[in-house]
């Protein structure tokens, strides 16, 4: 079997458990557009509707065209969490 297909039986999955883990750290439900390559094919996931995703993902692409920054603790370092120390 090849990886594009083994991932492919997964992504749903994948997709609750990545639901589970931002609906922890965030306190609140996440919409998320996962995608991935295997097998030079794209594939994703998502817990948005297809017209919600596809404006996520725009948002994105239209940031990077701007070349603004992705989200603030990426150019920031002061806004990341401490860690414990």
């Amino acid at each position: 079997m090849s990886a594009s297909a083994r991932l492919s039986v997964r992504l749903q999955d994948i997709a609750q458990s990545l639901a589970e883990v931002l609906d922890e750290v965030a306190g609140e439900p996440i919409a998320f557009v996962l995608v991935l390559q295997a097998d030079q094919a794209a594939q994703y996931v998502s817990n948005a509707s297809r017209h919600d995703g596809r404006e996520l993902l725009k948002s994105l692409m239209d940031r990077w065209d701007a070349k603004r920054a992705d989200i603030p603790a990426h150019y920031n370092p002061d806004l990341r969490p401490q860690q414990a120390g």
